[in-house]
């Protein structure tokens, strides 16, 4: 059993090769971003110290945490992004490390993919055995997040300038997917990758 993991900023097209790689190979598949939305929720570990850090006005009727509430003060402020990262990171990470053990006793004919856009600054990248980033060219980036989440281009931009830029991605990477021309292309170099990295 191999622990793969994906990176790549934000409409990178992440969610699609792990959709690709679950087709080509056995793999179960750990999504840091589901986890930091749990972790978030009434009740839950991140819920009370996050409150606590950007106050009520983050809050629906219910009481839970609006993650575009959220959003819209972190990306506009690195230093109020790093402070969201430092008390959900280490509760995530926890979380991960428990469903990696869990799958490695439930199934360990599998490989395990571990898919966060924070993977590298997160220091998930330790619990890793490959890395693969995602490419895609920022306006198409732009146009897929504008699509998915209802905001306007400078909004989308915003959150690119805060997270790392491609250079990162590459340098960690022990294979490159680019996820820009199409669906097809984006099968065919997994396929490749598949080939050398023996599964």
């Amino acid at each position: 059993m191999k622990v793969i993991g994906i990176v790549g900023g934000i409409g990178a097209g992440k969610t699609t090769v792990a959709a690709n790689l679950m087709q080509l190979i056995p793999i179960e598949v750990i999504e840091a971003d589901t986890i930091g939305h749990e972790v978030l929720l009434k009740g839950q570990a991140a819920y009370e110290p996050v409150l606590a850090a950007f106050g009520p006005s983050i809050l629906d009727e219910q009481g839970e945490i609006v993650r575009k509430k959220l959003g819209a003060i972190v990306f506009s402020d690195p230093g109020k992004l790093q402070l969201l990262n430092e008390i959900t990171h280490p509760i995530i990470q926890k979380e991960i490390e428990r469903r990696i053990a869990w799958f490695k006793l439930a199934a360990p004919n599998h490989h395990i993919l571990l898919e966060a856009a924070l993977l590298i600054e997160s220091g998930l990248i330790e619990l890793v055995d490959t890395v693969i980033a995602v490419y895609a060219d920022e306006n198409i980036r732009v146009q897929r997040v504008m699509a998915r989440e209802g905001i306007i281009d400078t909004a989308v931009r915003d959150r690119i300038k805060v997270q790392k830029q491609w250079e990162s991605f590459e340098e960690a990477a022990d294979f490159v997917v680019d996820n820009s021309i199409s669906l097809d292309y984006t099968k065919q170099q997994l396929e490749e990758i598949l080939k050398v990295y023996k599964t």
